[in-house]
């Protein structure tokens, strides 16, 4: 009787498991009588009449108690019957009844299996694996939080226009003087109606033509004989006399008034040579060249560097000033609030506005 390779390996499985259930009985066995010991001795020593000292004895009883090992082994192995034991033993030492032929080396595959399709032959084409996508990284990180201003902006300041350097200056009529000095020089354009017309307003009223307003707005006129020097405001007002570097000098266009020592007060605002030359300085940044209180630009701009400066601080607001400013810049420039000097200037601004 033969025993083939199927039959072979089905029943060494089968002792394999006998074998593996033979263990596990072996365990529980021990594990079992463990118990009933160690139960037996916890009953017997809670008992009232068995004292401590004969729990210990009993204890030690039971641990000097011993089995033979070999004996539980035989309680509870499970056996077989010899003739099996002695088929086992000749399927392990039989060799299977029949060889397998082995396989020529002209039928082994090959790497690449060749195929036929007509009369081409092509190698099958080795396949690679292709990579996976790699997923897009998802930032961890939170976006970063858009500053807060802390302090509001301040405006982008507006450039200064150029200085003058023509000697016809700019603005052909009083009111577009006035508006050119405000935008250069902070001082309300209303101001400067105010003072005029306080001082020369009964000669220049504000309407005054501007064929006539051009003539006295150009620097020289006083040199080259265009203009009038009594007309222009071009004489001492003081003494009422055209000074000496004058086409006309000499000229009387007034009677003195007697007000104190001759100041050499000329021109719409009534400048003087101290005040003229107490701005010389500055008065590049507007003006190039010569300067001259007869010319009504440059008496004009002469006039509003000295009042901010009396002022010390004056308003930031370029177009409106406030009445205590205005009466500050008068009573500096009249010298007192005589004669309602103040009153008059305040009175004139409110027009203009």
């Amino acid at each position: 009787m033969y025993i083939n390779s199927n039959d072979k390996s089905r029943i060494i499985s089968v002792l394999k498991f006998n074998t593996m259930i033979n263990h596990r009985i072996r365990i529980l066995s021990s594990l079992l009588i463990a118990f009933i010991f160690v139960n037996f001795y916890g009953r017997l020593s809670k008992t009232p009449f068995i004292t401590p000292t004969q729990a210990s004895n009993i204890k030690g009883l039971l641990t000097n108690i011993k089995f033979n090992p070999n004996s539980l082994v035989k309680f509870f192995t499970i056996k077989f019957d010899s003739k099996d034991a002695e088929l086992v033993s000749r399927i392990d030492d039989r060799k299977n009844s029949f060889d397998l032929t082995p396989i020529p080396q002209s039928l082994s595959p090959t790497p690449t299996t060749a195929i036929t399709q007509g009369n081409a032959i092509g190698t099958l084409p080795t396949m690679k694996p292709v990579n996976p996508t790699v997923p897009t990284k998802i930032p961890t990180k939170s976006p970063t939080a858009t500053p807060k201003p802390t302090k509001v902006p301040k405006p982008t300041a507006i450039p200064a226009l150029p200085p003058v350097s023509s000697e016809v200056r700019p603005g052909s009529t009083l009111d577009e003087i006035y508006e050119l000095v405000q935008e250069r020089m902070c001082v309300p354009a209303a101001l400067l109606y105010a003072f005029q017309q306080a001082e020369t307003g009964a000669w220049w009223p504000v309407n005054t033509a501007s064929s006539k307003v051009k003539i006295y707005n150009k620097y020289g006129w006083w040199l080259d004989g265009s203009g009038n020097s009594c007309t222009g405001m071009g004489y001492y007002t003081q003494i009422g006399v055209v000074p000496s570097d004058a086409v006309d000098a000499g000229t009387v266009c007034q009677n003195p008034i007697p007000s104190g020592a001759d100041q050499a007060i000329m021109g719409l605002w009534q400048i003087s040579k101290y005040e003229e030359d107490a701005v010389k300085k500055s008065i590049g940044k507007y003006i190039k060249g010569s300067v001259d209180r007869r010319v009504i630009f440059d008496n004009a701009i002469i006039f509003a560097i000295i009042t901010k400066n009396r002022l010390g601080d004056p308003p930031k607001n370029c177009s409106d000033w406030p009445a205590d400013a205005i009466k500050t810049a008068a009573e500096k420039h009249y010298g007192a609030c005589t004669d309602n000097y103040c009153n008059k200037v305040l009175n004139y601004y409110k027009e203009y506005k």
